[in-house]
């Protein structure tokens, strides 16, 4: 492998810079990992390289702005927990092809930087939930979707969930009908079980059926984790609707469905790196994010029908 030295490279989707022969995904995870990017801390330049990155994905998926913002980039300044204001940058696109509503499909890219010579990687937290966004917007515009798709990557959710404050409390957000959100944060660490983690089935009536068909579909074990029930290798009992960037799209009535597998060894640690990858376990469940996103769009399809028949 070897690594980009410019940020005109970067910009260019790095050329074949990572020279891995695999899925498009696990090469989007390297790099948003690698050291070049030095941990994607809010405002630092690997931020920004991320972001470039980012851009470039989604440019080369035709996707489009949303309306109401000048380019891919939605800038913001949030208080953030000390009431220091925090500058930072989302980074969000649209699929627009029908009068219908959206599927919001989350991802937070930022992750807590370096600390002298340690690098916080995030591959895990939260690479692997961006690259495997990147899978489904490239997926969604090669499929026949019934309803329009939002791809939105935050910034500073390590800041408290910040970037989607921000992106929901704009204008951009009450011009657009939400069906549902889609979040992914952490989706390629399998602890000892191998199971997918899924928050929010309680959010909409249809969620839990859609959840069983697609744990059946797929094999993948899944804990429907709203029953409050002790979840990771290092079990807290906590409130998984409150711990990302759907919580701020849930307290607004927005049903969602989080994915991911909760605290590991590597959490927020500089051995969350691309390396530890477990990439089966990551393609297993980057499938099952597809499903679920399509899952979606057939719920939102039916709803969008019925509306029209009334």
């Amino acid at each position: 492998m070897r690594l980009c030295s410019t940020l005109l490279l970067t910009l260019l989707f790095t050329l074949n810079c990572y020279a891995i022969e695999s899925e498009q995904w696990i090469t989007d995870v390297h790099y948003l990992a690698s050291d070049e990017l030095e941990g994607r801390r809010t405002g630092t330049v690997g931020a920004e390289r991320a972001r470039a990155y980012i851009e470039q994905r989604f440019a080369q998926l035709t996707l489009t702005p949303l309306k109401g913002l000048e380019s891919f980039r939605q800038a913001f300044s949030e208080p953030g927990r000390r009431k220091n204001l925090v500058h930072g940058i989302n980074v969000v696109s649209a699929y627009s092809h029908a009068d219908a509503p959206y599927i919001l499909v989350t991802a937070h890219y930022d992750h807590l930087g370096r600390k002298g010579r340690r690098i916080f990687n995030g591959a895990d937290d939260n690479a692997s939930g961006v690259s495997a966004m990147l899978e489904l917007a490239l997926r969604t515009t090669k499929n026949s979707m019934q309803c329009n798709v939002m791809f939105l990557a935050t910034d500073a959710e390590e800041h408290g969930l910040l970037g989607a404050k921000a992106f929901a409390n704009t204008g951009v957000l009450e011009s657009y009908r939400l069906f549902a959100n889609l979040n992914l944060d952490m989706l390629s660490q399998p602890g000892g079980r191998h199971d997918l983690l899924v928050s929010g089935v309680k959010s909409h009536p249809a969620f839990e059926d859609l959840t069983s068909q697609i744990e059946t579909d797929t094999s993948l074990p899944m804990i429907n984790t709203d029953a409050g029930y002790r979840v990771g290798r290092y079990p807290v009992k906590g409130d998984r609707t409150k711990v990302s960037d759907h919580a701020v799209f849930a307290e607004r009535g927005i049903p969602f469905l989080f994915l991911g597998v909760g605290r590991h060894n590597y959490y927020h640690t500089p051995r969350d790196t691309a390396s530890r990858i477990n990439e089966g376990f990551y393609g297993r469940v980057v499938d099952a994010s597809w499903r679920f996103l399509k899952g979606l769009d057939g719920l939102c399809g039916k709803e969008l029908q019925a509306n029209h028949t009334d």
